[in-house]
């Protein structure tokens, strides 16, 4: 029997300075455009000062970024632009040769050595991009991230991997000692043609209720959890407005240098006992 969660999310302006503290970390998702050394005629490189700029205003101390291209090595590049703590793990090619990222500071989060890994096997054959996952720990918090970039153009393989998706976390919190799974991502959800309602009837939350394109018409990006097991979320999450804030609203100018995607946030305590 499923339990049934009721809670009122704080709502957080992004004009606000950001409130994160020694007992919480902000945990991302971040959609960066063809994130590439991108060249040739109307290609920008994408602006690495302004990305990383965006990153220490945001507090975000854990990323996962999605439509990483080529070898990776701008993620390198990003790295060494934030410079100390952080670290970074790329993912082997998946499909669209694409990757994933993990960008984190390592003096308030640890990746548990030889965890990251694609996911793959008959339960990932129906994605395009398999998913990608390592395990964590800040504080007192330990906790595994799925991270995937769901079809945007084939409505009809999204919600088969939506559906495949699902069953992936349920089967990954029932077959683990470790409950605290956070499934996070460019789910390309679109109000229409909406596919998250699967995670939600088996219990999951989504942290996110903002707009993460520039122009504030759909919630791509989210963070889901099972409220469950996953009780150190504070209530706080969002999106992080960087094209209002740092372009003017130049959704052009936001998009060649940055991203099409604002990145979205939860914000988890990492005190107290582990409740897994």
């Amino acid at each position: 029997m499923w339990i049934v969660w009721a809670c009122q999310q704080k709502r957080v302006e992004q004009t606000a300075q950001p409130t994160t503290t020694a007992s919480t970390i902000r945990i991302a998702t971040w959609n960066l455009r063809k994130f590439s050394e991108r060249q040739g005629a109307g290609q920008y490189p994408p602006d690495l000062v302004e990305i990383a700029k965006i990153i220490k205003a945001a507090q975000f101390d854990l990323i996962a970024i999605q439509e990483v291209q080529r070898e990776g090595q701008i993620v390198e590049k990003l790295r060494r632009q934030l410079n100390e703590p952080w670290r970074h793990v790329v993912s082997d090619r998946t499909g669209n040769n694409e990757r994933y990222a993990f960008l984190y500071r390592s003096d308030r989060v640890d990746m548990v050595d030889g965890s990251a890994h694609l996911v793959l096997g008959a339960e990932t054959a129906v994605f395009d991009r398999a998913p990608f996952t390592a395990s964590f720990k800040a504080g007192q918090f330990d906790f595994v991230l799925l991270t995937v970039h769901l079809s945007y153009t084939d409505h009809a393989r999204r919600a088969a991997e939506a559906s495949a998706l699902a069953a992936l976390a349920r089967k990954m919190v029932d077959e683990s000692s470790e409950k605290d799974l956070i499934v996070l991502g460019d789910f390309n959800e679109q109000h229409q043609r909406g596919n998250l309602h699967l995670f939600e009837e088996q219990g999951w939350t989504k942290l996110n209720r903002d707009a993460t394109n520039l122009g504030s018409s759909e919630v791509y990006d989210n963070l889901l959890i099972d409220r469950r097991y996953t009780r150190e979320w504070t209530g706080a999450a969002g999106t992080w407005r960087f094209d209002e804030m740092d372009y003017a609203n130049d959704d052009k100018q936001a998009m060649e240098f940055v991203s099409d995607h604002r990145p979205a946030w939860g914000e988890f305590s990492i005190v107290g006992p582990d409740d897994d």
